[in-house]
């Protein structure tokens, strides 16, 4: 079967979606990453974290008392998580979670593992480098059986962001962080054919975990005993006939094997080590694509063409979705990962008014970071309104934007349109808005969105960012 989008006809690439744009036939390799979670700000992720944080919890708590009925209850409901179709099965995804026979082997597992017994393992992030037999695909099913149910809400509101049809299904039992049990519950999922599909974010995926004990043991805990044993003057150290004092890798790796209880010793006697590793970890950027075939296109292909695709839809209400579409897609192509999980004509004061598109602020660092981290925006969600008018915007246009922002969602919105005639009018009715503390709002037009666009296609985001910078200056006025 064909991917998720073509399937649905979205005739969108994975640059436009926000979600891994998975088959049914075959696995995507990459995996549910929780520290990739754990070092997100945004309120999902947030929520994520939280579950993950109170199951593992939950599970640790069993052990130590001991309950082992407990402890395998727990583990027994983490069945595979077929519905992602993430990872590296051969054939059909089988995928590679606990099942009920499992359930003791990793209980026992973790029970023996030296960062358990030192009390040095809290975090599931980090199960991977102290446990034996677990690993990336272990991780990411624990993970994903975990959060289930904030995966089919996000499922849902992508479903309706491109009026995909639902349809009502049994699936495994949900997590309940306030029960802190297993709760079975029919839900609604989209489907090709027989097959039930859960969409997973972009954001919160790796081709390989954040935290691999490998990678860890090579890099930092082999440097670390490198300089150590220089330090030490130990019998590792040569001296070459520059004179110079030298240890091997090598040799420090044969007289230390890797082992997870090795690394368990060292990160309690050296917990900076771990702190540097996840430091490096956490400034690694979210995978914006997942294959590396050579009919993928790039986000330069897609950005070129979705930059002449504006001239192709018509202005006016007959048009509106395609507008809405275009430019939604477009807005993902540019500003991902700053801008995530986006939701269209999101539910505000009790559902009497609804928003064309919010987009979820997660930049760290640039122009949305900055609207976020300004206590006069605080912009935590980019509210998004798409006009298809053929004439240039009016006072509601603005009313009904600023009518959106309170401190919850913050003071800060984009208004896209066609064209402006009057672009003195417009711009002083942004600027009346700004010197009212009623809010800050940039208007782009499709000259702009196409300006960064084929920006984009050459990879000078710097001319992105400073076009933002210039729109927004002018509120400042």
């Amino acid at each position: 079967m064909p991917r998720f989008s073509k399937h649905f006809s979205l005739n969108l690439t994975q640059h436009e979606l926000d979600f891994v744009d998975v088959s049914n036939t075959f696995d995507t390799p990459v995996y549910v990453d929780p520290f990739a979670i754990e070092i997100q700000n945004d309120v999902w992720a947030s929520q994520a974290s939280e579950l993950i944080r109170g199951f593992f919890k939950e599970v640790l708590n069993a052990i130590r008392k001991p309950d082992l009925q407990r402890a395998v209850n727990l583990m027994s409901h983490l069945t595979e998580p077929r519905e992602t179709f993430l990872g590296v099965s051969t054939g059909n995804p089988q995928g590679r979670g606990v099942g009920p026979r499992q359930a003791r082997q990793l209980i026992t597992a973790i029970a023996r593992s030296k960062a358990y017994k030192t009390g040095l393992l809290s975090d599931l992030s980090e199960m991977a480098l102290y446990v034996e037999g677990i690993d990336r695909d272990k991780i990411s099913d624990l993970t994903t059986n975990i959060i289930r149910e904030l995966l089919i809400d996000y499922t849902q509101q992508q479903c309706d962001l491109y009026d995909v049809p639902t349809t009502r299904y049994s699936g495994p039992a949900l997590w309940d962080g306030d029960r802190k049990n297993w709760v079975a519950k029919y839900v609604q999922l989209p489907f090709i054919k027989s097959t039930p599909i859960l969409l997973v974010p972009k954001y919160i995926v790796r081709r390989k975990l954040s935290l691999d004990s490998q990678e860890f043991y090579n890099k930092q805990i082999t440097d670390f005993l490198v300089a150590e044993n220089l330090r030490a003057n130990s019998s590792l150290v040569q001296v070459l006939q520059s004179g110079e004092r030298k240890v091997y890798k090598r040799d420090v790796r044969e007289k230390n094997p890797k082992s997870k209880a090795f690394i368990a010793d060292v990160v309690k006697a050296h917990p900076e080590l771990l702190a540097l590793y996840k430091n490096i970890a956490q400034g690694e950027r979210s995978l914006s694509t997942f294959d590396d075939r050579d009919d993928i296109p790039t986000i330069t292909t897609v950005c070129a063409r979705l930059a002449q695709e504006f001239a192709k839809v018509p202005s006016g209400a007959k048009h509106a979705d395609a507008y809405h579409r275009l430019t939604m897609g477009a807005l993902t192509a540019l500003f991902y990962p700053d801008l995530i999980l986006p939701q269209k004509e999101w539910e505000v004061n009790d559902g009497r008014k609804r928003i064309d598109i919010v987009f979820t602020n997660n930049a760290n660092i640039g122009f949305f970071a900055q609207r976020r981290d300004d206590p006069k925006l605080s912009a935590n969600l980019v509210i998004v309104e798409c006009k298809n008018y053929s004439n240039d915007l009016a006072n509601p246009e603005f009313d009904q934007l600023i009518g959106r922002f309170d401190n919850n969602r913050g003071r800060f919105g984009i208004i896209t349109c066609r064209k402006i005639e009057d672009y003195s009018t417009v711009k002083r009715r942004c600027l009346d808005a700004a010197s009212r503390s009623q809010g800050y709002i940039i208007v782009l037009t499709d000259s702009d969105m196409m300006e960064m666009l084929t920006a984009k296609s050459q990879l000078q985001d710097e001319h992105i960012a400073e076009l933002l910078h210039r729109k927004y200056r002018e509120l400042l006025t």
